[in-house]
């Protein structure tokens, strides 16, 4: 079927649905990210499943809209494009922020989601599962400013899509996590504007308001409220951190079914695109484990 536009709520949205009548599994990328991210993935996963991802709004070449950036209003986009697919039921891969979308659309939409996986939500800012020492972000005075001066900065602009793909290529030098994948990923995120200049696909206005319902949220009870089996597959500096160690622990026991799978040398959240056979592998282990 291949890349196809979609509108769900008066949303447009890019998807890319390699088509069949197998299984669905279903990606979402991590903020920040597109669908290119997934293309070292689905070669693993294509001969056994139905492979569909898609730029979740805000992201990639979907709309940006002024508003609508909580977990549950990109879970409903997420939901509405399984529908348009005629797909009743799909297992979820997520990243980050498209394994936040997941818990958000396996909760509100337990019917339309068969398993998950959490490469992400590891935990919750604020409660009993936070690592924050304050009751919520009201009182914490550190994040806010911090919160405040990330909203008064202008967004990025650049000459050309070059010089945007360089920092991001800069950027990733520096943790040693460039490759051609995710050079694909950048050069996907360069979004001309109509003067001509070019911005980073994931709008200011976007990361803004996602950032305020991401503090807000708490992330215990998406896990408390699952129907479906879940695996968490952290990176190896989360696995190392107690508090989020201690924060995915208790998540699993939330669950009805759930399992935490290390994968040697991840990197949160780019273990995708750095090492696609063995996050593939803890999946496709995972996924073999339902049928048992």
């Amino acid at each position: 079927m291949g890349d196809l536009r979609m509108v769900v709520g008066g949303v447009g949205l890019q998807v890319r649905d390699d088509g069949g009548k197998k299984e669905a599994i279903l990606f979402l990328h991590y903020g920040g990210g597109n669908l290119m991210m997934w293309e070292p993935v689905v070669p693993y996963f294509r001969d056994t499943h139905r492979c569909v991802r898609l730029d979740l709004r805000g992201h990639g070449h979907s709309d940006a809209p002024p508003a609508g950036y909580a977990l549950e209003d990109m879970a409903r986009d997420v939901a509405g494009v399984l529908d348009a697919l005629h797909i009743d039921c799909a297992h979820i891969v997520g990243s980050s922020l498209g394994a936040e979308v997941g818990l958000a659309l396996a909760v509100a939409y337990p019917q339309k989601v068969q398993s998950l996986v959490c490469d992400g939500a590891f935990h919750s800012e604020y409660g009993p599962y936070g690592i924050h020492e304050a009751v919520d972000v009201s009182v914490d005075e550190e994040v806010r400013s911090q919160l405040a001066a990330g909203r008064a900065k202008p967004e990025s602009t650049y000459d050309s899509a070059e010089a945007l793909i360089g920092e991001a290529r800069s950027d990733a030098e520096s943790w040693g996590t460039w490759n051609e994948s995710m050079a694909a990923v950048a050069a996907y995120n360069a979004l001309e504007l109509d003067d001509g200049r070019f911005a980073h696909a994931w709008r200011k206005w976007a990361r803004d308001e996602y950032t305020d319902h991401y503090f807000a949220a708490r992330f215990e009870e998406y896990y408390a409220a699952l129907e479906c089996p879940i695996v968490i597959l952290p990176g190896e500096r989360e696995a190392a951190d107690v508090m989020v160690s201690d924060a995915m622990t208790g998540f699993s026991r939330l669950a009805d079914r759930c399992e935490i799978v290390h994968v040697a040398g991840a990197i949160h959240p780019f273990g995708w695109l750095l090492m696609p056979g063995a996050m593939s592998e803890a999946v496709l282990d995972f996924l073999a484990e339902l049928c048992d």
